[in-house]
């Protein structure tokens, strides 16, 4: 069971692999499904959230059930076929040929579901009726179990009777999200999976802590500061491009930039929302991924530029698009759990004038740093962000503000004691192609 993250499409990629050994499916809600085979009152049944949901990744479609019931050794994709060319022709249908079409559709799922012996589905699917009728689940596996509230975890749990149950996350990072601030104060935001990590249960807990993925001195900050030290790197990344102010290659960098915030609408698939852009962090972030790709070599699909907000994202897009710069990812911190790159230049965006900073005495207030610093104060979205890179990670921020959160100033300290702070950030440079092995690992 699992969410439409980069790391479940990964692993529903690695199953199509062996699909001579395993029997993956990918099942999507009715909901989902609906989207691209609407009968008349079907769309009454989608709510806003599956209608930003992403698009399915083509890459699966071969063992997807939509689409696998509608292919023709389906002994039921005819009938299903010859309904849906009517309700396209005319659109007309009654109530008891639309109960006739649902029946069709369930009797197709369920002889799909019994060839195979592996599902994929979020945990809100997993209370679909035709796996009970036709599945008996031995194992459950919820990935990324940490960013579902306590009573999604617990739908797959409660709706099959496996033999074991297997829950794979990190609570140290992205949180389930939740709106309601009583629901958030009474405790919904806690997932079952930290919440085996934080009680009595702790012998049924293991940590993983070797990871593969970040240079050893990327790893080092979060490791001290998120596990206690307890994660090692494991196995050795290329010599990083970044270039620290004595020009030595450097894992990673903070560049100093007092830019001027600005409150900007954004439309987003939510729908239109308040966001901040910074521009003078626009520019030293485009001109960084400009440098890693010109200069030093660097795969563009290698380079990832992430930021905490959806207006910072659409202006750094504008800038990349203007600068003819191709490939870059962009996306905001919450969207790129479960991801990795090369190299990740992270804008922290917010800002304010030195002499607001001054008058925080003796330090700031609660209040003032939600205000001043957002989202970048969130302990779980700074540790998602600068554990993202594999070689390279560059941030960039107004240093003087971000030493007033307690988190930033802890991280400031460590990266002035390895000598990687530029000040200002428009002195960072690179190493240039042909004195570093600049090829994209595979």
């Amino acid at each position: 069971m699992e969410g439409s993250t980069p790391l479940s499409v990964r692993l529903c990629q690695q199953l199509l692999k062996l699909k001579r050994v395993l029997k993956p499916l990918r099942v999507y809600s009715d909901q989902i499904e609906m989207l691209e085979f609407p009968y008349p009152g079907s769309r009454m049944m989608v709510c806003r959230k599956s209608l930003r949901e992403e698009k399915p990744n083509e890459a699966l479609r071969s063992i997807t059930l939509r689409y696998l019931i509608r292919k023709t050794d389906n002994p039921y994709s005819q009938n299903i076929k010859s309904f849906e060319d009517r309700i396209e022709e005319d659109g007309v249908i009654n109530d008891v040929e639309i109960a006739k079409y649902r029946k069709l559709l369930n009797d197709a799922r369920q002889h799909e579901l019994k060839k195979h012996d592996v599902v994929l589905c979020t945990c809100a699917a997993a209370q679909d009726p035709n796996f009970n009728k036709t599945m008996n689940f031995r194992q459950i596996l919820i990935d990324e179990c940490s960013m579902a509230t306590e009573p999604e975890a617990l739908i797959p749990l409660v709706s099959h009777n496996p033999e074991q149950i297997v829950l794979l996350g990190d609570h140290k990072q992205m949180q389930p999200i939740v709106q309601c601030k009583l629901a958030r104060t009474l405790g919904m935001k806690k997932s079952l999976f930290e919440r085996y990590q934080t009680t009595s249960c702790k012998d049924l807990v293991t940590m993983l802590d070797t990871q593969y993925r970040m240079h050893e001195d990327i790893c080092k900050f979060p490791s001290e500061t998120f596990y206690n030290g307890s994660l090692r790197t494991g196995g050795k990344r290329e010599t990083s491009v970044l270039l620290c102010p004595s020009k030595e290659p450097t894992a990673i960098l903070f560049g100093h930039v007092e830019g001027q915030e600005e409150t900007l609408v954004v439309s987003t698939k939510e729908g239109n929302e308040n966001s901040t852009t910074n521009v003078e962090e626009v520019e030293q972030a485009v001109r960084i991924a400009s440098l890693l790709i010109s200069k030093s070599g660097i795969d563009p699909t290698s380079i990832a530029i992430l930021t905490p907000y959806n207006a910072q994202v659409s202006k750094i897009n504008e800038t990349l698009s203007k600068k003819d710069i191709k490939d870059v990812a962009v996306c905001t911190v919450m969207k790129s759990q479960g991801s990795e790159w090369r190299y990740v230049i992270l804008s922290t965006v917010r800002s304010c004038a030195q002499s607001e900073i001054d008058r925080q005495v003796p330090r700031p207030t609660k209040a003032w740093l939600s205000k001043k610093l957002g989202f970048i104060t969130d302990p779980n979205q700074v540790n998602v962000a600068i554990t993202r890179a594999q070689d390279g990670l560059c941030i960039l921020g107004n240093q003087h503000l971000l030493k007033c959160s307690a988190l930033w100033e802890k991280l400031l300290a460590h990266y002035h004691d390895k000598k990687c702070v530029v000040d200002p950030a428009k002195s960072i440079q690179v190493k240039p192609r042909g004195n570093s092995n600049s090829k994209r690992r595979k």
